[in-house]
Order: C-alpha cells, then sequence, then structure tokens
C-alpha cells in the first residue's frame, strides 16, 4: 500500500501499533483517534487502503469499548445497592454519555403497547438496556450477545441493580426466535448488521426496530452501516441526533 498518500492523521495512527500498546495507554492514543474522527471521510481512501484501516480501527475500537465498559461496570457495581437512585444518575464519563445517547428512542419509538424488549449486541454493560429499564421499566428485556463474558458480567450487574426483568442470553442475532418480541434494538457494533435484521423480520410480532447506525463521516471507520442495504422488508422512518461515538439512532419500519 503506498503509504504516502494515506492522509496524515490515520496514517500515523496506523504506525504508532497501537493494539501492542497497554490498556492506558492505549486508550489515550484512541482517544485522540476519536476526536479527529468526525473529520474522516472513507471518499479520502482508495479501496485498499478503507480495507486497511477500517480493519484496524474496527479492532481498536472494539478493544477500546471493552476497556471503558468495564470500567464503567465496575463504577456501577460499586453503587449499585443504592435502589433510590435512577441508574442514570448513578453514572458518570463513558457510561453516562452511552446511556444518554438512545435518549431520542423516548419519541422515536411507541411504547404503549409494547410488552416484551430485544437488544441484539448488548455488551458487557448494557447502557441501552439500563436506560430503557429506567424510562419504561414494566417492559421485560432480552440482551442478547455472542460473547458469553459479556453476559455472565451484563448478569451480574443487573443482579446486583436487582432489575428482574432484564435477562440475557448468549446468542447470535441471527439465529434468535424474536416471535414474542414487540420492540428490537439493533446494537452499533453488530456484525453482519443486514443478516440480523432479516432474522428479525421474519417474525410479524416485531412491530419497530431500531438500528445504531455510524455516520457516513468517521462512523464507518468504527462500525458497518447497514443505511444503504437494508433487507427490502424495511425502509428508514426516521433518524435521532448523532450522539456518543459519531452514530445516531435509525427507525425502521416495515413495508
Amino acid at each position: 500500500m503506498a503509504m504516502e498518500t494515506v492522509p496524515t492523521f490515520l496514517r500515523e495512527y496506523y504506525e504508532q501499533r497501537p493494539l501492542d500498546l497497554n490498556d492506558e495507554k492505549f486508550a489515550e492514543v484512541h482517544e485522540q483517534f476519536l476526536r479527529a474522527l468526525p473529520s474522516i471521510t472513507l471518499a479520502d481512501y482508495n479501496e485498499i487502503q478503507h480495507t486497511t484501516y477500517r480493519e484496524l480501527c474496527f479492532r481498536c475500537h472494539k478493544r477500546y469499548v471493552a476497556i471503558k465498559e468495564a470500567q464503567a461496570r465496575e463504577n456501577l457495581l460499586a453503587i449499585a445497592r443504592n435502589a433510590e437512585t435512577p441508574t442514570g444518575e448513578k453514572l458518570s464519563g463513558f457510561g453516562r454519555m452511552a446511556y444518554d445517547r438512545v435518549r431520542d428512542l423516548r419519541t422515536m419509538v411507541d411504547f404503549r403497547n409494547c410488552k416484551k424488549v430485544a437488544m441484539v449486541g448488548s455488551g458487557a454493560f448494557p447502557s441501552t438496556l439500563l436506560w430503557l429499564r429506567d424510562h419504561f421499566p414494566i417492559i421485560h428485556y432480552i440482551g442478547l450477545d455472542i460473547d458469553p463474558t459479556c453476559v455472565k458480567m451484563a448478569t451480574e450487574l443487573v443482579e446486583a441493580l436487582g432489575f428482574d426483568n432484564v435477562h440475557f442470553k448468549a446468542i447470535d442475532g441471527r439465529e434468535y426466535d424474536f416471535g414474542d418480541i414487540d420492540f428490537v434494538y439493533v446494537g452499533n457494533y453488530v456484525v453482519p448488521k443486514r443478516a440480523v435484521l432479516e432474522q428479525i423480520a421474519r417474525s410479524p410480532s416485531v412491530r419497530q426496530v431500531v438500528v445504531r447506525e455510524p455516520t457516513p463521516v468517521g462512523g464507518e471507520l468504527l462500525a458497518e452501516a447497514v443505511r444503504p442495504d437494508l433487507p427490502p422488508v424495511f425502509v428508514a422512518d426516521s433518524a435521532g441526533a448523532v450522539g456518543g461515538i459519531v452514530s445516531y439512532d435509525l427507525l425502521l419500519r416495515r413495508v
């Protein structure tokens, strides 16, 4: 690959070999990258560069999120027993940012007749489900993740919080039966998103779907975009505000 043709910032990030750094230094370097991310567009790169840098950014960001989720989880566990306080008020830093980034769901989604919600890609720190549980406490929630360790960590957290209507299952979203689900949220780092949406589409009980979508500028270096290639059963209905790490909520409806 002709490195001299690559925009300077991303070339410098690549040359630092960030995955070789310890967690503390890696997080520092990756956060510098994230601050510059909104100015980076995939159109700046040729196909080979696109593939190389996107693969690196995927791997780095997955590690970064794992580090930050583990920290947020430990911080919340330390004060989880304070049942009088809503979960969001116990959070700060990354944990609070992750929790707040889905607040537009309140106006995007009709929860009035919603009894059961699933999230695909819930992670070790299930911030989206924590937000939903705070704001719609009588709904039953199921978090799906392919990583059994994430499922174990998330289960321990909600048990410490005393939430008996939030559960987790180690399963690929492409294999889960959504037959009794009313609303599905698909996380930003789920892959392949289209295949998961095709599986969701097989269950007519699912009346509403929101997928977390990366922005074309910057965000597509970190996560897979599905909006340009939705299954034919879905069309984009409305989009929330960009928040978190260059991503936004995209409401889908059946056609």
